[in-house]
């Protein structure tokens, strides 16, 4: 006996087709909206970039702590008048910064170096709206990947504590020593860098495309390479917080000799590495030169044992800013530190901090493949 289908096939086809059709249509909304919450971060990306060459021009023209008093939420328009323009100012008189360094200063002055820290707190006011109202639409909108969602609330709480420790920062700087604390200026630093890998990370989830890496010993060369990168932004924070960089401004010696006499004058011993400028200067040298070749080493083996042409390009990329950088550094030490060198030497830092971000990215194995299922690239 022959059986018959219960389902008719023309009505079976039919169904099959208008089931691939709302697949396909999931699929191409699913990746519409990545793509529409990808610009998003990679608008406040380049806010985050922005935000930290400001903080540099911030710095090296002195402006950091001219603004005395802070007011998250009447400090959105400058001074309008004259009379208020007169009481910041008295605020300001009473720092120790004017007391001990600018009692030369008139208010004209002042205006000149009010109004880098009044863009750079404005700025990042600026990130905190551009963050939270497209995030609310996406939200409601359910454009938001799950897995995704606590991440970018995470960004969003790393955002709020960055302007937090903006203003821990600027307090050191408030007391009887007018100098902001090298500690915290590493450690706002540092924390506009994290902040910026991890959008650059989430961006490239959302719209990046990569092979899965079967190599163990490329992955962990190129995230020891960016960790080194960072160690060594860190390592010139402190230098700028120590104002590090007018002294020893010759390359490679210092004094003569490789390492500095006075590398230990601090006691105890450790403080050495974080108080001592001689030192800490020396290991930021270090660091550079140890990072340099690095990243030279992973482009060698990546332009030899590498098949993925998209990651090698992004090596290369990593590979130029990094002699750009340890080229900018030097001229900037024997330069006695010029303005322009040294946002320029800030700026190619976080490019090149992005770019092995990326490498990272690229040679990272997504969850739930198994090495059975990787990939030569």
């Amino acid at each position: 006996m022959i059986m018959t289908p219960l389902v008719d096939t023309d009505q079976g086809t039919l169904h099959l087709k208008v089931m691939e059709n709302v697949k396909f249509d999931l699929i191409n909304r699913t990746k519409e909206a990545d793509k529409a919450v990808a610009i998003w971060l990679a608008v406040i990306a380049g806010m985050v970039a922005a935000m930290v060459i400001i903080g540099g021009i911030t710095r090296v023209t002195g402006s950091g702590l001219s603004m005395v008093e802070w007011r998250p939420l009447l400090g959105w328009l400058p001074p309008l008048s004259d009379e208020e323009w007169q009481r910041i100012f008295k605020l300001y008189q009473n720092s120790p910064e004017y007391r001990y360094i600018n009692t030369w200063m008139d208010l004209s002055a002042f205006k000149s170096i009010f109004w880098w820290e009044y863009i750079h707190r404005l700025w990042g006011r600026l990130i905190g709206v551009v963050f939270f109202l497209p995030f609310i639409f996406f939200l409601v909108t359910q454009k938001i990947k799950r897995r995704l969602l606590s991440r970018i609330c995470f960004l969003f709480f790393l955002g709020g504590l960055q302007g937090a420790l903006g203003w821990w920062m600027v307090k050191s700087g408030l007391s009887s020593d007018p100098s902001v604390s090298q500690y915290r200026l590493a450690t706002h630093l540092g924390m506009a860098f994290l902040i910026l890998g991890l959008l650059i990370w989430t961006i490239l989830d959302l719209v990046g495309t990569r092979d899965v890496f079967v190599s163990k010993a490329i992955f962990y060369h190129a995230n020891t390479v960016t960790v080194l990168i960072f160690l060594t932004v860190i390592g010139g924070a402190l230098v700028a917080g120590l104002k590090a960089g007018l002294v020893y401004n010759t390359f490679p010696l210092m004094g003569e000799r490789i390492i500095p006499s006075d590398y230990f004058s601090v006691e105890p011993y450790w403080r050495n590495i974080f108080e001592n400028v001689p030192a800490v200067q020396f290991n930021h040298r270090i660091l550079a030169i140890i990072t340099l070749f690095a990243v030279a080493s992973l482009c060698l083996c990546s332009h030899f044992f590498c098949r993925n042409d998209q990651l090698l390009k992004s090596i290369y990329i990593m590979t130029t800013l990094a002699a750009v950088q340890f080229l900018l550094g030097v001229l900037t030490l024997v330069n006695f530190v010029p303005e322009g060198l040294a946002v320029a030497h800030q700026f190619t830092g976080l490019c090149l901090f992005g770019a092995s971000v990326v490498t990272s990215w690229g040679v990272s194995m997504r969850s739930g493949y198994s090495s059975s299922q990787a990939k030569n690239i």
